[in-house]
């Protein structure tokens, strides 16, 4: 038997090296992971059995022993190499996200069937020699029926190439070519090696195949956390897409660990066995309840677990994930972490069928979510008209802005030593086609989350600029506008220059403008945000800090910043309610007075607060009590 195994030969460094950059990049999880390495494995074996054969084939004549050993090789060979085929179907299968149509037995027996016949067939070679025999004078010798083998191991290259044109839009070009170069070249090779009989190339157009495919579609880069080495958010958004092409229904169960970046401080390299573990709590309920999964990991700690079969409800194993989550992480808590974990499930896409706005979702439920459960469904929280007009922002601006129903309203603020308004605030009303009438703070919450608050700033400013340059805004007595500025638009280099245009094209001075900055935003300080509030005080404007005890106050801030006047948040006036409550407010207020400091609140809804108040010494107020915001043209007659 003159047969050159040169190919076979070459093709098993490129085996080994696969198999060893797969280990070591960590892409061995997943069901895609699993089955691509059980191709390369299966194709080493095989490619190793065509090699170890020819030791049989030193002397010219083959003895009992030779005959044994090449037999055992070729069994193992034929097993190996058609189970390739095999797994490597079921692999196209997992990459096109279309796993859910094989779900039942029976066709995954039909799947496996052809390979079924082929076992079948050696396991009666013995006797019948079928497929092969092996002869002491000239070796290993094709059998009768050895075309059947080729024909049912070529099914599966019929099956795979058909399914992989029919579900193309599942995947990029490039990763389809890959997928498909393992049928375009195997069969090139099995075409020249009839030709070139003497020459085993099947493994080695393999090899290549296996190359194409590690280079194109199952990069590190795009499907593993790198802390981790768990799929990644990169592989889930694509995951998404690929079951959007498909048209599949699935159930999606988000994890988010909302204070994950400071156990991650904390914890240092422990926290990833952290998050170890509860991927193996999340995989081993999943199997034991044989439904299909995937689990996918952000960092620094959002878990997204698709399952394929949008019909199994997830709830009822939830309480005992997080149970045994809690039983197996005694060292974290130990440590006197607890971690605040939200969860929330999805069906895709049933109740949110845009990739952008899922992924947008999972990413801002949090924020949406009753911090009483820590168990939430997407239905409760995506009809909530906080969350729509966040989801919508841009559409809803765009509609406001094109027909007129976004409009810049102004609440006079009364001097309590003047006793009469001297100054006015500017609010945004938007009343939409769609969503009707929006609450101004959840408009510009979801404005600066989504970034679209410039462009609405822009319109705040302009029309602001242009009543305070007006003959009407000195005829009614004003002094000033309030107008709150976002942390976007204090962290833009060009502010001065942006604030600059409007005061030039509206002719305003300075004094006339109070730029109320968010007690929040300073979280975000930064030197450009610092020099910018620099620069707008030393021209000359007034700047406010909004939101005084909400949550953040550095007493520091009030002294190292140009503040010339601070508005009290809401909520220190509501805990007035109370003796301890209107103790801390008085103390608030008289602290901020010595500095000093101007106190404005523009809460006062009914005469009782109002008094109260004035009582303990606040410089201005504004609420119900005393006017509600009116469009311009009101507040002028």
């Amino acid at each position: 038997m003159d047969k050159i195994i040169y190919f076979d030969i070459c093709s098993v460094p490129i085996y080994i090296i696969v198999i060893c950059t797969t280990l070591y990049r960590k892409m061995t999880k997943g069901r895609s992971n699993k089955l691509f390495l059980a191709v390369i494995v299966l194709a080493l074996v095989a490619a190793l059995c065509e090699i170890l054969e020819r030791i049989a084939y030193i002397d010219p004549v083959l003895n009992s022993n030779d005959i044994l050993w090449v037999k055992i090789c070729e069994y193992v060979y034929f097993a190996t190499r058609n189970c390739v085929n095999l797994m490597y179907t079921l692999f196209v299968i997992s990459m096109t996200k279309t796993w859910y149509r094989i779900r039942p037995f029976w066709l995954k027996s039909l799947i496996c069937l052809p390979y079924i016949g082929i076992l079948v067939m050696l396991a009666i070679n013995e006797s019948t020699s079928a497929v092969f025999k092996v002869l002491p004078d000239i070796g290993y010798t094709r059998g009768e029926s050895i075309m059947i083998v080729y024909a049912l191991a070529f099914s599966y290259m019929i099956f795979g190439t058909l399914y992989l044109i029919l579900n193309k839009k599942t995947m990029d070009t490039g990763e389809w070519l890959a997928l498909m170069s393992m049928y375009v070249i195997n069969l090139a090779v099995v075409l020249l090696q009839l030709i070139l009989s003497k020459y085993l190339m099947e493994s080695f157009g393999t090899s290549l195949t296996i190359l194409f495919v590690v280079s194109y579609v199952l990069r590190p880069e795009k499907r593993v956390d790198i802390n981790t080495g768990l799929p990644c958010y990169r592989a889930f958004c694509e995951e998404i897409g690929k079951i959007k092409a498909t048209g599949h229904s699935i159930t999606i169960v988000i994890t988010s660990i909302t204070n994950a970046s400071e156990i991650s401080l904390y914890l240092k390299d422990s926290y990833y066995d952290y998050i170890h573990m509860i991927d193996a709590q999340i995989r081993s309920i999943a199997r034991r309840e044989r439904v299909s999964h995937a689990v996918f990991f952000e960092h620094p700690g959002n878990f997204y677990v698709i399952l394929d079969d949008s019909r199994y409800n997830p709830v009822q194993i939830i309480p005992e994930i997080r149970d045994r989550v809690r039983r197996e992480s005694n060292e974290v808590f130990e440590k006197g972490i607890v971690p605040d974990a939200r969860i929330v499930t999805v069906d895709f896409p049933g109740e949110i069928s845009s990739i952008d706005e899922l992924l947008r979702f999972g990413h801002t439920f949090v924020r949406f979510t009753d911090y009483s459960r820590v168990f939430n469904r997407a239905s409760a929280i995506i009809n909530k008209p906080a969350y729509l007009t966040e989801a919508h922002i841009d559409e809803i601006l765009t509609r406001a802005l094109s027909s007129g129903g976004l409009k810049v309203m102004y609440r006079p603020i009364v001097s309590v030593a003047a006793g009469k308004a001297s100054a006015v605030d500017t609010v945004i009303s938007v009343t939409d086609d769609v969503y009707g009438s929006i609450d101004p703070e959840i408009l510009i919450n979801a404005a600066e989350e989504s970034g679209a608050i410039v462009k609405l700033e822009n319109r705040i400013l302009d029309d602001a600029f242009s009543f305070a340059g007006s003959e009407e805004f000195t005829s009614l007595g004003y002094s000033r506008i309030h107008i709150r500025l976002s942390v976007m638009r204090c962290m833009q280099m060009n502010l001065t220059d942006t604030i600059w245009q409007f005061r030039d094209k509206y002719r305003v001075s300075p004094e006339r403008i109070a730029f109320e900055i968010r007690e929040s935003s300073y979280e975000n300080i930064s030197s450009i945000f610092s020099e910018n509030l620099k620069k707008l005080s030393a021209q000359g404007y007034m700047i406010v800090l909004d939101g005084f005890g909400r949550g953040y106050s550095n007493m520091r801030h009030l002294l190292d910043m140009p503040i010339k006047a601070v508005k009290l948040d809401s909520d220190l006036v509501t805990s007035s309610s109370s003796k301890s409550g209107r103790a801390m407010l008085n103390g608030i207020i008289q602290m901020l007075r010595a500095i000093p400091l101007e106190v404005i609140v523009v809460d006062a809804d009914d005469k009782e607060t109002a008094d109260m108040l004035c009582g303990m010494g606040c410089d201005m107020l504004s609420g119900r009590y005393y006017a509600d915001p009116v469009e311009r043209a009101a507040l002028i007659i």
